[in-house]
């Protein structure tokens, strides 16, 4: 008896008030969706709703892309547009993976072709409820292309300094693609003509390689293309490597494997230099056969497997980097299957000399952050090297000699990338 009276010592009590605090918080999974609208906006700050919701939650995500950061006034117009969403009976304002998207058609529903009140979903589908209402809000004419509303369903608003929500609306409202300001590269009627007709699934980039390519009649170089460089930046100086393109694509018998090799041996030509020689920003293929392209760039790809080649740029065996923030992976019987991020130089270097290929030449882009890589092992042997880049996509998949990947190689990547939450290129 005598316990009960006894004091708290002050590290229970805490204890005592947090577990009353957690018994105290509501449930509101259970209400309904107005009532959580009217929640998220009863906060001051987001640190108090993600104390009491949680900052990946549902409610926190929502508030995260509709409430966060935004002024009184536009609060007050965005909770109006989710309540009357909410009324639609759709699960779009609790569904995460479309959170951004319910934000931008928040944002930019004062700019609406016609009103929520007119829409209906008509498909269980989320991403389906979410591609008719942003044809619906945005779309003057039906003809804005399915690769621009796919970003929408991905959550990718923002590529290549573009804003999508904003292109959608330009274009829905019955503009030219050409003439929208910003463009990473000039449009012609023709490109434009035909980055209409690229594929659902592009981005904006993919999109506007598709067009390139498809004006030079060259549609079948589109995987090997975006596969490469080519495939994840653009750059000011994009004519001289669409020329590159239109060597391969002149040069009968020509391996595609070849593409992507020689256009990381011009990239280290111009932009960092060969050793002895220094960068050669000017650097042109006018005058040289493809035969001395592919012979250089195979000298090269021998020179990386020596890591002294790169001690004047200021990398040395031990140099090191943090990497991308992504998880190794073990599978198969016996943990046989492991893929593995490789963050010291020399490490890049003996898989580049093991593998044959020339990836010690993404040090500085490993360096800078902008991509990570890794190589899968089976049984301790090398069988790929990765590239993942900084939107947690694997973009290249290489084998020994720059193989392709194969059916079962492909089984333990794409476990990988569902575990680590990765993308996986299509054009891999």
């Amino acid at each position: 008896m005598s316990n009960r009276n006894k004091l708290l010592s002050a590290q229970a009590l805490c204890a005592k008030q947090a577990t009353a605090a957690l018994t105290q918080r509501p449930d509101w999974r259970k209400w309904a969706q107005t009532r959580q609208i009217a929640y998220i906006f009863s906060f001051s700050t987001a640190r108090e709703l993600y104390q009491e919701v949680g900052g990946r939650s549902e409610l926190g995500l929502l508030y995260q892309h509709c409430v966060e950061g935004r002024k009184l006034a536009e609060q007050k117009r965005i909770q109006q547009f989710l309540l009357n969403l909410a009324a639609k009976r759709t699960e779009l304002l609790l569904r995460p993976e479309v959170g951004k998207a319910v934000g931008a058609l928040a944002s930019y529903y004062p700019r609406r072709l016609r009103d929520l009140a007119d829409w209906q979903p008509k498909s269980k589908n989320v991403y389906r409820q979410m591609e008719s209402l942003v044809r619906h809000l945005f779309d003057q004419y039906g003809d804005v292309p399915g690769w621009l509303i796919n970003a929408w369903l991905e959550g990718d608003l923002l590529q290549n300094g573009v804003s999508i929500p904003l292109l959608t609306v330009y274009v829905g409202g019955g503009n030219s693609l050409r003439s929208f300001p910003g463009l990473p590269v000039p449009l012609t009627k023709k490109l434009e003509h035909e980055m209409r007709l690229a594929p659902a699934g592009c981005t904006l980039l993919e999109a506007i390689r598709y067009a390139q390519l498809a004006a030079r009649g060259a549609l079948d170089w589109v995987g090997t293309v975006l596969e490469s460089r080519l495939g994840r930046e653009i750059t000011p100086d994009d004519s001289f490597w669409l020329g590159v393109v239109d060597l391969f694509v002149a040069t009968p018998m020509v391996d595609p494997r070849h593409f992507g090799p020689v256009c990381d041996w011009i990239h280290q030509k111009r932009s960092v230099g060969i050793a002895p020689e220094p960068a050669q920003p000017n650097f042109s293929l006018k005058g040289r056969s493809m035969a001395s392209v592919l012979a250089q760039t195979e000298q090269w790809h021998r020179s990386l497997a020596q890591t002294r080649r790169y001690v004047g740029s200021g990398y040395s065996a031990t140099t090191n980097w943090t990497g991308l923030d992504i998880p190794n992976f073990v599978g198969g019987a016996k943990d046989r299957v492991r893929i593995t991020q490789i963050n010291v130089f020399g490490l890049l270097v003996a898989e580049g000399q093991a593998m044959h290929h020339c990836v010690a030449s993404y040090i500085q882009s490993c360096v800078k952050g902008n991509c990570g890589i890794f190589s899968l092992t089976v049984d301790g042997v090398r069988m790929l090297t990765l590239e993942v880049n900084y939107n947690y996509m694997i973009v290249q998949a290489r084998g020994n000699y720059n193989r392709s990947m194969a059916d079962d190689e492909r089984f333990w990547v794409t476990r990988w990338a569902t575990d680590a939450r990765l993308t996986l290129s299509k054009y891999i």
